[in-house]
């Protein structure tokens, strides 16, 4: 639960004179260094920063205690680049990573982690969303990277799965603890949560939006982490950066969020030093950019800071009453890749803002005009050209920008797609791309239509999509959001239709292993194999969509041996993938001999034994009941966390008869992994054998309500009908049992 505000300001303040930024404490060579991000938080959301509204305690109370940079702005305003210029102290014309899903950090960037970690410091990262996974590389020079991220209570939600900053901040705490050496530490947390959808909890309902009161829950969480920090600097100063990945729109220019336009709504961030050496109580208008933060971190660190590095260090320049001109690159280049629309890019100097792409231009004093409501190009030509060389050079001194692109298995570009982040089609000419800053509402809308499905209002979200799918500047992304609905309404056809028109758009890997997936669920088994057969797709997933649509023929020869192929370097994941084939809708006829034969090469594996066990309840063999039950209550007892081995054990306890086992173990299998739709049926059935009729429709009404066109879908509307039929009596009677 999420706790509430009452004595955080008291007890962050008390945290930070613990860690050391009391007057008078002496400052350790080397001190720890804690490097705290919020994602999508605006500089104008605090207390400190100018919000009446705000319930920012800890935020405020830590830029007392250091130094607030009132003009600080990250490269890009989307996580991964962001972050990665914050780690790399790189823009991202340097480092190449220029979207989240589609680049990995490059191994030949040095990050800071690393150096630190070189310089004999322990170094961790705890991080809250799937765009920050260790897939992409951020993970380099850490000890430890924590990115494990909740399962999503919404199965058709396409928001980006994360941890809820509780999680993120027990995390940094374990790790914290179990410190047992005298070496300083890294740490770095990064808190998601006030990234759409706002999801409240008491207190913080009560405050006046969703956004004020996620970001209110994310400072509280920040008191927790510097409390623990306190407890376990080992006699150590910590100096602390705090910051965020970039802002958020929140409607103006257009944008409802970010990601598309890259203006300071989404650019200007919050930034505050604190530490050994750095001022107390200091505002300043010194600009800061999120690469000068690599250099100003080994400054104050007392290590050297590379020479290909452009950043500076900032404390340096809050004494330097003659700076030179300060320039640095901006960009959004999401829109570019998921839709194939312009990209934006840009520079900037202490005053001027120049957006040098798409044309036309724009120019704004963002010290008279900081919300950048009077483009000056026409007004000021010189400054405006002036600006445009530097742009040109600047961009001519990088590096192809592509160097981080990553290439990702059909099955997590179709993860990745399903989020929104789907591959351009390839038919503009560079002329005809459009603008995002003129169609940034249809990608509101596409928001909006999303929204609209996690609520379960389908058919609003189909009728908005559809209009979009006719308009070619967002077709792609409306019909690969389109499809999928259609799919958990039953209209497996046209979800069909959809994706072959999504894949003629881009022609990508993804858009045809999503088609074959389509046809397959349509029935149209052959033609889903077909258009397998007809690409080089080639992945762990392709071979188990292939070898289940081989099963569902019967051809069960066929359907081994492309699992065996397809996982031949995962040995445990592949006798998991035979054992699951087993279990799936077709059984073949030596379906127990085959999961024996399978639990010998590995007879300790969880998932293996909680199929036979499975295998056997449903059977039902009452030669083979003790085997069963021992082999059920071995794995009862082993206290599983993983949802596969849970709702096996659950289904297999109905079967057995044992129905108050069956729904522990299904509710701790659907606590783990909400989407488990089946098994929210299945839980379902268990509750009604125990009585529980209103819980049953519960979750029988839930699953329904996500998936109203499933294949079970209408054996799970039959035990429906039988529950509610119940006279008004039994189920009142039921309900207290």
């Amino acid at each position: 639960m999420r706790r509430s505000l009452s004595g955080f300001a008291t007890r962050a303040a008390a945290a930070l004179v613990a860690l050391g930024f009391a007057s008078g404490c002496g400052a350790p060579q080397q001190p720890n260094v804690l490097i705290v991000t919020f994602d999508t938080t605006r500089y104008d959301r605090f207390g400190v920063t100018g919000d009446p509204e705000a319930k920012t305690p800890v935020v405020d109370a830590l830029a007392a205690r250091g130094v607030l940079f009132e003009r600080a702005y990250a490269s890009a305003p989307i996580t991964l680049p962001s972050h990665t210029t914050i780690f790399s102290g790189l823009e991202p014309g340097a480092h190449g990573v220029h979207n989240n899903g589609r680049f990995r950090v490059p191994d030949k960037i040095e990050t800071l982690a690393e150096t630190l970690k070189r310089s004999g410091y322990e170094t961790a990262a705890m991080v809250s969303a799937f765009v920050l996974d260790s897939r992409f590389n951020l993970d380099q020079g850490f000890d430890v990277y924590s990115d494990e991220v909740d399962a999503k209570s919404d199965p058709f939600s396409a928001m980006v799965p994360q941890r809820e900053g509780a999680g993120t901040t027990d995390a940094a705490l374990a790790w914290l603890a179990q410190r047992s050496g005298t070496a300083p530490f890294m740490l770095w947390v990064h808190y998601y949560d006030p990234h759409q959808p706002q999801t409240l909890a008491l207190p913080f309902q009560g405050i006046s939006d969703g956004y004020r009161a996620e970001i209110a829950y994310t400072d509280e969480q920040f008191g927790r982490l510097l409390a623990g920090v306190a407890e376990a600097d080992g006699g150590r100063e910590t100096l602390i950066v705090f910051t965020a990945d970039h802002g958020e729109s929140l409607g103006e220019h257009g944008e409802a969020t970010h990601a598309i336009l890259a203006y300071d709504s989404t650019l200007r961030v919050p930034l505050i030093l604190v530490g050994p050496g750095i001022p107390v109580g200091v505002r300043t208008h010194t600009p800061a950019r999120h690469f000068d933060l690599v250099p100003t971190i080994l400054a104050a660190l007392g290590l050297p800071t590379p020479e290909y590095l452009s950043g500076r260090n900032l404390l340096a320049e809050l004494s330097n009453d003659d700076p030179a001109e300060i320039v640095s690159n901006f960009e959004c280049r999401e829109s570019e890749f998921s839709l194939g629309w312009q990209s934006i890019q840009g520079v900037r100097t202490e005053r001027w803002k120049y957006t040098a792409r798409p044309e036309p231009a724009e120019l704004y004093d963002t010290i008279a005009d900081p919300n950048e409501m009077q483009n000056l190009v026409a007004e000021d030509p010189a400054t405006a050209a002036r600006l445009a060389e530097i742009f040109a050079a600047r961009e001519a001194a990088w590096e192809p920008s592509e160097s981080g692109r990553m290439e990702l298995e059909p099955e997590d570009a179709a993860m990745l797609a399903a989020l929104g982040y789907v591959d351009a089609p390839s038919s503009y000419t560079e002329g005809e791309r459009p603008d995002p800053r003129r169609f940034v509402e249809s990608q509101n809308w596409i928001s909006s239509a999303q929204t609209m499905a996690s609520r379960g209002r389908y058919e609003q979200a189909v009728e908005i999509l559809e209009t979009l799918a006719e308009s070619r500047s967002i077709q792609p992304l409306a019909l690969r959001k389109l499809a999928p609905i259609y799919q958990r309404l039953g209209r497996h056809d046209e979800a069909v239709e959809a994706f072959r028109r999504y894949l003629e758009l881009n022609g990508s890997d993804e858009a045809r292993f999503s088609l074959a997936s389509a046809l397959i669920a349509a029935g149209r088994i052959e033609e889903g194999l077909n258009e397998l057969d007809a690409s080089d797709l080639d992945s762990p997933g392709v071979a188990r969509l292939r070898a289940h649509a081989l099963a569902e023929l019967g051809r069960h020869v066929e359907a081994r041996a492309a699992l065996d192929t397809g996982f031949a370097k995962t040995e445990r994941e592949r006798l998991r993938e035979r054992a699951r084939l087993v279990l799936s809708a077709r059984l073949p006829p030596d379906a127990e001999s085959e999961l024996r034969a399978l639990l010998e090469q590995a007879p300790e594996d969880p998932v293996l034994r909680s199929s036979l066990g499975f295998r056997l309840a449903v059977a039902g063999d009452a030669g083979r009941s003790a085997e069963t039950l021992a082999l059920l209550q071995a794995l009862s007892d082993e206290k599983s966390t993983s949802p596969e081995v849970l709702a096996n054990l659950g289904w297999a306890w109905y079967r057995m008869g044992r129905y108050l086992d069956a729904s522990k173990s299904l509710a701790a299998a659907l606590e783990i992994e909400p989407s488990r739709l089946f098994d929210r049926v299945r839980l379902g059935l268990v509750l009604g054998e125990l009585g529980d009729t209103q819980r049953a429709i519960e979750e029988v009404r839930t699953a329904l309500g996500y998936e109203p066109g499933a294949p079970w879908a209408d054996e799970a509307r039959e035990h429906l009908r039988r529950f509610e039929a119940r006279p008004e009596m039994a189920i009142a009677e039921d309900a207290g049992s």
